[in-house]
C-alpha cells in the first residue's frame, strides 16, 4: 500500500518506524540514547503528543504515539531527528542526513491495537537477539510499565495508566501479557504493519480513507486558480511586493513606531481580506461566479504574509544575537542541590556559542539554532556535552532589550539539575571582550 500522507486524525495511534541511512547507525553509545530520549521528552512536553511505547535500536527506532493541539507527526519527526542529527554531527565531527528522508508510519484504532502495538515494540530488542528479557534492554519503554518510578522520563505516567485501564490490569498483568506472546502473534503483528497502513476496524479505517479524501480534496482546491487569474496574480502581486519593499525600507529608516506601523497595515489588509471572503461566501450562496474573488483573495493573503514576514525581518535587525555576548545569573530550579558558580557568560560568535563555565568544565563549544518566535523576539537554543558523559540543554530567548532563558544540565548518571537565567545588563559586542 502507498505511503499515507501526513494527515492529523483526533484519537489514532500513529505507529512510527524512523531508520538510519544505508549502513548508518543512530546510536552508537549510551550518550546517544540519552540524548534522543532527551529530545522525545523536550518535545512531547512543547507538543503534547501522548508517547504510548518506544524502542531505541541502534539503527532504527520505533514509537507508538497518538497526537494532539493540531500538531502533525512531520512535524514532530522533523524536529527531534533534525535537532538530534545536528548534535550527533556535531559530536562525531560527521555531516550530511543522519536519518532516512522519510520515516514510516501506520494509522492504529486505539482500542484494538494499543496493547499489540506496545507489546510488539517491547518485544522487538528480544526478537533481534540481542536480550533475551525484554526487560534487561535498557532503551525501551518496558521498564516504564514494570516500574512506577521510572515514567518521568519521558513523561509516560497517564500514557501506562491509560494502557492498563484497557489491560484491566496493571504491572504484573502487563509483564504477563508480554510473556505469553508466541512467535505466531509477533509475526502477524509484523505482516500487517508492513502490508497494511491503517489497522482497525472497518469503521475505523472509513474515518481515515474520508479524512485523507477530504485532505486531498482541499489541497486541490487550494492549487486551483483560473489562467488569467494566475496571470493577473503574478503581476499584482509583484507589484505589491515592490510596494511593500519601498514602504518596509521607509519604515525602517523612520524606526519610530515600527510595531505600531506595521500592525496598522497587517490590519487594513486584514480587513480587505475578511470583506474578499464575505462577497464570495455570498457569491456562492447566490449561485454567483465566485471565481473572482479567489484571486483576489490569495492575493491579499500573500501580500498579507509578505508583510508579516518582512515585519520579523526587519524587528529582528535590532535583535541580532551573532557577534555579542551577555553575562547572566543563573539560578537552580530544581534537581539534586550542587554547589554552582551562579554567574556566567554565554558568547555568540560565526553561529556557535560558548559557556565561560561550561567550558571550563570541558563543553565544547556548539552550533546555535535561531528562529523568530511568535511574539517577535528571537529565539535560541542548543545541546552542549564534555568528556565524561555530560550534557546541558540551552533555550533562551531575546527581546532587544533582556536575554533569558532556562538550562537544564544532565550527569551522566541521569541526574537533572534545571536554572533559570537572566542577563546582567545588556549585549556586549565581541570586539569589547576581545
Amino acid at each position: 500500500m502507498p505511503r499515507l500522507p501526513r494527515i492529523y486524525i483526533e484519537g489514532a495511534l500513529y505507529y512510527i518506524t524512523s531508520r538510519g541511512g544505508i549502513n548508518q547507525n543512530i546510536f552508537i553509545d549510551v550518550s546517544d540514547y540519552h540524548e534522543y530520549l532527551s529530545l522525545i521528552d523536550k518535545y512531547k512536553k512543547q507538543y503534547g503528543f501522548k508517547l504510548f511505547s518506544y524502542v531505541l535500536l541502534p539503527t532504527h527506532l520505533h514509537m507508538l504515539v497518538e497526537l494532539r493541539n493540531n500538531v502533525g507527526v512531520s512535524k514532530i519527526m522533523h524536529d527531534v531527528n533534525s535537532l538530534y542529527t545536528k548534535i550527533y554531527n556535531n559530536r562525531y565531527a560527521k555531516g550530511g542526513h543522519l536519518f532516512q528522508e522519510r520515516f514510516s508510519v501506520t494509522l492504529a484504532e486505539k482500542e484494538s491495537h494499543l496493547l499489540q502495538l506496545t507489546r510488539y515494540i517491547h518485544l522487538n530488542p528480544k526478537r533481534l537477539g540481542t536480550v533475551e528479557n525484554p526487560s534487561d534492554y535498557p532503551y525501551s519503554s518496558y521498564a516504564q510499565y514494570l516500574d512506577a518510578t521510572k515514567r518521568n522520563y519521558p513523561e509516560m505516567r497517564d500514557e501506562v495508566e491509560e494502557a492498563f485501564y484497557i489491560l484491566k490490569g496493571r504491572e504484573e498483568a502487563l509483564a504477563e501479557y508480554t510473556k505469553k506472546a508466541t512467535p505466531k502473534e509477533t509475526n502477524e503483528i509484523e505482516r500487517l504493519l508492513h502490508k497494511k497502513k491503517i489497522l482497525g476496524s472497518k469503521a475505523f479505517e472509513e474515518n481515515v480513507r474520508s479524512a485523507i479524501e477530504e485532505s486531498a480534496k482541499q489541497q486541490k482546491q487550494r492549487q486551483v486558480i483560473p489562467k488569467k487569474a494566475q496571470i493577473l496574480y503574478l503581476v499584482l502581486g509583484g507589484a505589491i511586493f515592490f510596494v511593500l519593499t519601498i514602504g518596509i525600507v521607509y519604515l525602517y529608516k523612520q524606526n519610530s513606531g515600527l510595531k505600531n506601523r506595521y500592525n496598522e497595515t497587517m490590519t487594513h489588509y486584514s480587513d480587505i481580506l475578511e470583506m474578499l471572503r464575505r462577497e464570495r461566501n455570498r457569491a456562492l450562496t447566490e449561485n454567483r461566479n465566485a471565481e473572482e474573488y479567489l484571486w483576489k483573495i490569495r492575493l491579499t493573503e500573500k501580500a498579507l504574509q509578505e508583510l508579516k514576514s518582512e515585519k520579523k525581518s526587519v524587528i529582528q535587525a535590532g535583535k541580532d544575537i551573532d557577534g555579542c555576548a551577555w553575562k547572566i545569573r543563573l539560578a537552580q530550579i530544581d534537581g539534586p542541590k550542587k554547589d554552582f558558580i551562579d554567574l556566567d557568560t554565554i558568547i555568540f560568535e560565526d553561529n556557535y556559542i560558548s559557556s565561560e563555565q561550561l567550558r571550563q568544565e570541558g563543553f565544547s563549544t556548539t552550533r546555535y539554532s535561531k528562529k523568530v518566535l511568535k511574539n517577535g523576539n528571537t529565539g535560541w537554543e542548543t545541546i552542549q556535552a564534555n568528556g565524561t558523559g555530560e550534557t546541558a540543554f540551552w533555550r533562551g530567548e531575546w527581546d532587544g532589550r533582556v536575554m533569558r532563558g532556562v538550562l537544564s544540565r544532565r550527569s551522566s548518571d541521569g541526574a537533572v539539575r534545571d536554572f533559570s537565567f537572566a542577563a546582567v545588563g545588556g549585549k556586549i559586542k565581541q570586539e569589547v571582550l576581545r
